[in-house]
């Protein structure tokens, strides 16, 4: 589900491109895979060329060129081919003194050469000199045709330089070093989604990371949520990205329009315009928003989803974990979602189930530990697994109320009452390579 600015982007930059922005100040651009800066408001799109050895590369034209976002952060990086070697490109935007803020742009020059790096704008702070017109008055970036006259930086083989587009204060004000560093914004952005919670896995999903593509969307939610609309497949995932933005203590959701979400979603499911496992994915995230301090609402929603699943069950965990299980997954369930759920759920009212499906083939003999995954209404699980020959060690720590029972799906016949513990889980058909790690583990 593609989200983009109010105003009009094109059309492959509002697909395929990147939110990027800090919170609390409304400015918000869209990087493209080549790097090119598409701020949302009336301002120009910000583009970047290389003069190399050879000719101008202009990265939206170049074949190869290779992006990546920092650990999952806004904060991307672009790498474009020129003779021996690469120039690297990182943008982010970051807060300075004063309230400001500012679009950043780092090169790097990783290649043996001297280069040169125009940025079709002026009006930017630079940390070296710039290149400008000569005393004839000539064009200070002979060969390349562009409508405005750019800012042409001088970078020297192995070294970078910076430039900053200020869009909160003013540029008289201030200079470059004031503004953070791309390493600190990432940082800063990881331990955002870190509030939610925290995994240590080597999972791959397409080539990349499945922990960094949960940062890559949580903090695209924070930076672009979707707004609150009356179609159902947009009211689950509506009712999704609250529930992240609650987790990571960014907002506290409209019970009315929580409420309209359920019932946009009950009369799709009664009239077979949604399918039942995207309607309860949605519902679940609903129950979670709820809370227990919402005790007529969940008494409500219970009979929401008993009249979708076609169950007279007293338990809404029960019949919220039954109906999410369907073989094919929800069509608009996110990756944090889904990631989660492989790991703990609440199975039935009381009842938190580790590895419901057990331990996947590619997890058997890896270590992996996940942190503060969101069970039920209340509850947080932390849990860490380590291989000791056959069996997995499993270290464990609960918080919410404590009448849970918990169980596992890797070892059906282990089960404990206790908030926090150690466990040897029998597991089978694990490698011979199973790792064997010290026993000294701890979440203090």
């Amino acid at each position: 589900m593609v989200k983009t600015a109010t105003n009009e982007l094109p059309k492959e930059v509002a697909a395929h491109g990147r939110t990027i922005g800090i919170l609390g100040q409304p400015w918000r651009a869209t990087v493209t895979p080549a790097g090119d800066v598409y701020p949302w408001d009336d301002a120009e799109a910000v583009k970047w060329y290389v003069a190399a050895d050879d000719r101008w590369h202009i990265p939206a034209d170049e074949v190869a060129v290779r992006q990546r976002s920092i650990d999952g952060a806004p904060v991307l990086e672009t790498r474009v081919r020129i003779p021996g070697g690469d120039v690297i490109q990182r943008v982010w935007v970051a807060t300075g003194r004063l309230g400001s803020a500012a679009l950043m742009m780092e090169f790097e020059n990783d290649s043996p050469m001297a280069i040169a790096i125009a940025i079709d704008r002026q009006d930017l702070l630079v940390s070296r000199p710039v290149a400008v017109r000569s005393s004839a008055g000539e064009w200070p970036a002979p060969g390349l045709e562009i409508p405005r006259e750019p800012t042409v930086i001088p970078v020297g083989h192995r070294t970078s330089v910076r430039a900053a587009w200020v869009i909160s204060g003013l540029s008289s004000e201030l200079n470059i070093a004031d503004f953070a560093d791309w390493t600190a914004v990432a940082r800063g952005w990881v331990s955002l989604s870190e509030r939610a919670s925290r995994f240590a896995i080597s999972d791959l999903r397409d080539s990349q990371r499945v922990d960094e593509l949960i940062v890559v969307e949580r903090t695209e939610i924070a930076l672009n949520p979707l707004s609150f609309g009356d179609a159902p497949d947009v009211a689950v995932r509506w009712l999704l990205e609250e529930r992240e933005l609650k987790r990571m203590d960014l907002k506290e959701t409209d019970l009315v329009e929580l409420s309209g979400a359920v019932e946009t979603i009950s009369r799709a499911a009664k009239r077979g315009r949604i399918a039942v496992v995207d309607a309860i994915v949605g519902l679940k995230a609903a129950a979670y928003l709820l809370g227990t301090a919402q005790e007529r609402a969940l008494v409500d929603l219970r009979k929401v989803v008993a009249k979708i699943v076609g169950s007279k069950k007293t338990s809404l965990m029960a019949m919220l974990h039954n109906g999410s299980s369907h073989v094919d997954g929800p069509n608009v369930n996110l990756i944090v979602s889904e990631v989660e759920n492989e790991f703990a759920v609440m199975s039935d009212d009381g009842v938190i189930t580790f590895l419901p499906g057990g331990v996947k083939p590619e997890r058997l003999g890896v270590q992996f530990e996940v942190h503060g995954i969101a069970v039920g209404l209340t509850h947080r699980v932390s849990f860490a697994v380590r291989w000791h020959g056959p069996n997995a060690a499993v270290i464990w720590e609960v918080s919410g109320p404590d009448d849970v029972e918990l169980r596992s799906g890797v070892d059906t016949t282990w089960s404990s009452t206790n908030a926090s513990g150690e466990a040897l889980w029998r597991v089978e058909n694990v490698p011979e390579t199973a790792l064997v790690v010290s026993d000294n583990l701890s979440f203090s």
